[in-house]
């Protein structure tokens, strides 16, 4: 399916919050983010965890997996979304992609062991580290250091708020 010539690719992101109300954040160093239309600021950024859809995955079948996948964690929450949008990026290959997605709120215990053990190619070439934030550390660093989605920092707070 594509946009004219552009491709189409439906993503699910969990902001996955533990028992401290600390974000869950991947570390990624990906060249091509500051490339093509919506570039980032900068190839090193802090991203939620998540990804694309498979073939006739809905969108929370996407996040449980994809959260099992990049991080380990099993045993959480998914909750309800609390944002769509869509945006033209140009990916690692240097494709343009119309990116829809939906970023949902999840929960876990504090303490949960983290894992990269069940990552893809791709995803073991970018994820450099991941940390736990929380909303007045993401507050404090976003001054100096990029969170994707840009704004994430409004995003946690409202999801703390509910």
């Amino acid at each position: 399916m594509t946009d004219g010539e552009i491709k189409i690719r439906r993503s699910a992101r969990v902001l996955l919050l533990d028992a401290d109300d600390r974000v869950l954040l991947l570390k990624i160093h990906d060249p091509s983010a500051v490339r093509g239309p919506n570039p980032l600021p900068s190839v090193d950024f802090w991203l939620l965890v998540g990804g694309g859809l498979e073939q006739s995955e809905t969108y929370e079948e996407a996040a449980r997996r994809e959260v099992f996948e990049e991080t380990g964690i099993s045993d959480f929450t998914l909750g309800r979304c609390i944002l769509r949008h869509d945006k033209v990026v140009e990916n690692p290959y240097g494709e343009l992609q119309h990116v829809y997605q939906q970023i949902f709120v999840g929960r876990v215990p504090s303490g949960v062991p983290v894992s990269f053990a069940g990552h893809e190619p791709l995803e073991a070439s970018t994820t450099i580290g991941y940390a736990w934030f929380t909303h007045a550390e993401m507050l404090d660093r976003e001054r100096h250091e990029t969170f994707v989605p840009l704004g994430l920092s409004g995003l946690f707070a409202e999801a703390l708020l509910r």
